[in-house]
């Protein structure tokens, strides 16, 4: 066992997909690592399913104390307080209460008629084109961008900047501090201005709702308001188009559950669940700070220090799934860890599966002889963003 510090993010020696194997050894060899974060700071990075789930769920692993005094940081700006991911309950209790009926299963169902609608609509275009396509810029990210930007009452013309925006705030490294800081200070200041013509004409939108209750009732501040509509936005679609792609891959590379899913379609949400498990994004951001000394596992995490419950190492435990790196749609353990637990559980859960199974089914049976334009090899992972993802994902058919 290594008692030097790991770098961290990870470096995979596979450019091509995130860092498995890199993931299993540690899992094996040495489950909570001291690490270096992408600003030099220490910390720890927990990959086994047990300990991750401590992390997840244990209130002694704060998100608020990273605002404390020489606390260690992911990034070199700091973090913003009125996130929700950098809150502790009660406070993260009232903001996120009022967003979760937003996203309720019985209103993501009401959406799926609109996912299916748009999903259409971007396959007729990759039709038209011909192919090959680049499927990150033709379908996996305006699926679920379109999707959250009309929940959320966000003009779609603008999606470029969100896309700029969010490739400068979810990087580790490849972007300077000051980059990073504009980046945030842009969004911040477009949904300022966005709350304010919600205020003027509202809307049905979930940001013209967030923003009437801010106003009437007080139970959010503006600025809640306005970090809680850029925290959907990131995430709504940043998460998805890493997963769309990274899911494809796995489907393409087995083309028996693939035809299992043709002939037994009814299996698409269990094979979401599957591809959710197996395709987590590949790098974890917001770390928990330890309020007090606290034993996990066979060491002691000291109070202030940095831990990093690496979701998708953990949803690939031996200890917990048999054949964890296999692909198989019958499985019905269902996505593990890899969409979180705990209060911080991945508030968009619902409407990620739908988006998915609604997005990756029609593709397949758009086009049936969909495959790779490029070798495999020749897929290049973002080592140096948050969220993971190929920088390009060119398909034929």
């Amino acid at each position: 066992m290594s008692t030097e510090p790991l770098a961290y993010p990870i470096l995979r020696t596979d450019p091509s997909s995130p860092p498995v194997d890199e993931y299993a050894q540690l899992r094996r060899d040495q489950p909570v690592c001291p690490i270096n974060l992408a600003t030099g700071d220490p910390g720890w990075l927990v990959t086994s399913y047990e300990h991750a789930r401590t992390v997840l769920s244990d209130r002694r692993f704060s998100r608020e104390a990273v605002f404390a005094e020489g606390a260690p940081r992911y990034q070199a700006t700091l973090p913003n307080p009125d996130s929700v991911q950098n809150m502790d309950p009660p406070r993260h209790s009232r903001v996120r209460g009022l967003a979760n009926q937003a996203f309720s299963a019985r209103r993501v169902e009401l959406l799926r008629p609109r996912i299916a609608e748009v999903t259409a609509e971007l396959l007729d275009e990759m039709a038209a084109d011909g192919g090959p396509v680049d499927l990150n810029l033709a379908f996996g990210r305006p699926l679920p961008l379109r999707v959250i930007c009309e929940m959320l009452g966000v003009p779609f013309a603008d999606h470029q900047k969100f896309v700029d925006w969010t490739e400068r705030i979810m990087s580790l490294g490849e972007f300077t501090g000051a980059e990073i800081a504009e980046a945030f200070g842009a969004m911040k200041a477009y949904f300022k201005d966005l709350v304010v013509a919600k205020r003027a004409d509202p809307g049905d939108d979930l940001l013209s709702v967030l923003t009437s209750v801010a106003d009437s009732e007080g139970t959010l501040t503006e600025s809640e308001v306005m970090h809680l509509g850029t925290a959907i936005l990131v995430a709504g679609h940043d998460t998805s188009v890493t997963v769309i792609a990274s899911a494809t891959l796995t489907l393409l590379r087995n083309p028996d559950q693939v035809a299992l899913l043709r002939r037994e379609p009814e299996r698409w949400p269990a094979a979401v669940e599957e591809l959710i498990r197996l395709d987590n994004p590949g790098v974890v951001i917001n770390p928990r700070i330890a309020t007090c000394d606290i034993p996990l596992g066979d060491v002691v995490i000291p109070k202030g220090a940095a831990v990093l419950a690496h979701v998708g190492a953990a949803s690939r435990d031996e200890s917990v799934l048999e054949d964890p790196d296999t692909f198989d749609v019958t499985r019905t353990t269902g996505t593990l860890l890899s969409l979180g637990h705990g209060p911080h559980f991945c508030i968009g859960a619902s409407l990620a599966k739908a988006e998915l199974e609604i997005g990756l089914r029609a593709l397949f049976e758009r086009f049936p002889e969909l495959r790779l334009a490029v070798d495999p090899d020749q897929l290049e992972w973002r080592d140096k963003a948050a969220l993971g993802g190929f920088k390009q994902f060119p398909v034929a058919w």
